[in-house]
């Protein structure tokens, strides 16, 4: 499938997510990340793509910038993300892929998801809606991946990764640092730390689906204090 997204373009294999692919080549989707992109991003620059999905954004970066590093444990999209990379010679170039997730630590554990791997809500936060945890993942800290890769220069980190920033961002002001304090684009999952509160204080599968439908349709939440004072440490990380 070709993509044509404003003046770039670039040939992917949809996989399991045609419908996806279709949304995103209509340029509906998340117009607002690729003008940030656009304004932020030079020829000259180094980009680390975590949570980097099938590729979209990666291979959209990839025709101005120097380097790509492009992250994802999702053990589906990580095989979409290293054929959409082959399927563009002149931009696979560029671009390096890697099977791992940034956490707030190295190590490993068990990456979850709704119904099946591919589909992107994957996460490293376990959620009482998610039905399968069968895939192993290595996580590091963003300061380990550097350092393992001997990278010394990122221009640009755009970070989604489905919840798992809650945990990520108290602990990178070491790798921002060092890396001279790159342009950081992040995407909040606000609901998925909601879940995953229910999931570690709610044990009861059913009285955890009434208790998130609820707060969904009053607003009311029960972990209202907790989840201000998570978001205040982010915010003073």
């Amino acid at each position: 499938m070709l993509i044509q997204l404003k003046d770039q373009s670039f040939h992917i294999d949809p996989g399991k997510n045609k419908d996806a692919w279709e949304h995103i080549n209509t340029e509906l989707w998340e117009p607002h990340s690729f003008d940030i992109f656009d304004f932020f991003v030079k020829k000259n620059n180094v980009i680390i793509d975590i949570g980097a999905w099938s590729g979209v954004l990666s291979l959209y970066i990839a025709h101005k910038a120097l380097k790509v590093y492009a992250l994802d444990p999702d053990p589906v999209c990580f095989k979409e993300l290293e054929t959409n990379i082959a399927l563009n010679k002149t931009l696979a170039e560029k671009i390096k892929a890697y099977p791992i997730a940034i956490a707030e630590k190295k190590g490993m554990v068990r990456l979850s998801a709704r119904t099946e791997y591919g589909k992107s809500s994957s996460s490293v936060l376990k959620r009482k809606r998610d039905q399968i945890y069968t895939h192993k993942i290595k996580t590091l800290s963003l300061l380990d991946f550097i350092i393992q890769e001997k990278i010394d220069k990122v221009d640009f980190i755009k970070m989604d990764v489905e919840g798992a920033e809650f945990q990520i961002l108290p602990n990178i002001a070491s790798a921002l640092k060092r890396l001279k304090y790159p342009t950081l684009y992040i995407s909040f999952h606000y609901y998925f730390l909601i879940e995953h509160l229910y999931y570690q204080y709610v044990p009861f599968v059913f009285l955890n689906k009434i208790c998130l439908k609820l707060e969904k349709m009053t607003g009311f939440s029960v972990f209202k204090k907790k989840i201000r004072s998570e978001i205040a440490h982010l915010y003073d990380a």
